[in-house]
């Protein structure tokens, strides 16, 4: 399940954004009670929710997660997954299924896990009576979607996006350094690729390319790195996007971050570091720092202490 996408440091001038295919060890660890450890974060967040999952406290997983809910608090992408699963772990069935229908015919939950994972509250809601008009439901909602939808822009989208992840990636395998900047012509040629498309189409929403291509939209952007003023330029676009549930808030907070960084002001949502001579990774400049976890957390994003741990784990190297 992705819900969350990385923005780790600045290497040598070029800063870069890694999927959760990289993190997943680290990221998956963190959801939906897998092995591993997330911190207790503070009273009526994501993240004390998922401690209280990984707890077996299910009842205080869904109360959390239900008054979330209600406010419209942020959650990580795709994390409401967690409320229906907390909500049927606690028996209240009820509950969970009129979660999962509001949130499917909202897309927000990821379909996939909602139909497969394996977890004690999913397996049970799939024996129900009511899970077949469920799916029913989902399957009404997904062809709605597809009507609506721009599939060229879309396929367009993935296929850049994973040119620039296998870059990415490759660059990482490399050691960094140098080896990041092969990535730059692939990310220049995206960033003048997608500008042509926004002229056109405007910014690609969630209802015109999907979850995914919304979110390889936004990378495409967060990789723009040469042309800063273009990632200025969308950012606006973005935040109205998510104000209408179009986009993730995490992206808005990471792309902020960027555009904070390029202009030579404090970050606002401490996702970017630099690596120092040392080796070690450590955290650019950021403003409030003591409000900052308070701030990830409203836009869907892991404390700070998690967030390094992640970092460190991806990239085997120290992050003070």
């Amino acid at each position: 399940m992705a819900w969350l996408y990385c923005l780790p440091f600045k290497e040598e001038d070029t800063m870069t954004s890694i999927r959760t295919s990289t993190l997943a060890p680290a990221l998956l660890a963190l959801l939906l009670g897998t092995a591993g450890g997330a911190h207790a974060g503070e009273a009526g967040t994501f993240f004390s929710a998922l401690q209280q999952y990984q707890d077996d406290n299910f009842k205080g997983c869904a109360d959390t997660l239900g008054v979330m809910y209600q406010q419209g608090a942020g959650f990580p992408d795709g994390g409401e997954l967690l409320l229906v699963e907390c909500a049927a772990a606690a028996g209240d069935h009820p509950a969970a299924m009129a979660y999962a229908v509001a949130l499917v015919e909202q897309d927000r939950l990821p379909v996939d896990d909602l139909l497969h994972k394996d977890r004690p509250g999913l397996n049970a809601l799939r024996a129900e009576a009511a899970w077949q008009p469920l799916l029913a439901r989902v399957d009404a909602a997904q062809k709605q979607r597809a009507a609506q939808m721009d599939e060229p822009l879309r396929k367009a989208l993935l296929e850049r996006e994973a040119r620039d992840q296998a870059e990415q990636h490759a660059a990482i395998a490399d050691g960094g350094g140098e080896a990041f900047k092969r990535v730059a012509p692939v990310a220049q040629a995206n960033a003048q690729w997608l500008k042509s498309v926004i002229a056109e189409k405007g910014w690609p929403t969630r209802s015109k390319v999907g979850r995914d291509g919304a979110k390889a939209a936004w990378l495409l952007v967060q990789h723009a790195d040469q042309d800063p003023a273009f990632q200025a330029e969308v950012l606006p676009l973005i935040e109205q996007a998510a104000r209408a549930g179009e986009a993730d808030r995490a992206d808005v907070a990471l792309l902020t971050d960027r555009v904070l960084v390029a202009q030579g002001k404090p970050q606002r949502y401490g996702s970017q570091f630099v690596r120092g001579e040392d080796g070690a990774m450590r955290l650019r400049p950021t403003e409030d720092m003591p409000g900052l976890d308070a701030r990830r957390s409203a836009m869907g994003l892991p404390s700070l202490a998690d967030y390094k741990a992640m970092l460190a784990e991806t990239y085997g190297t120290p992050v003070r």
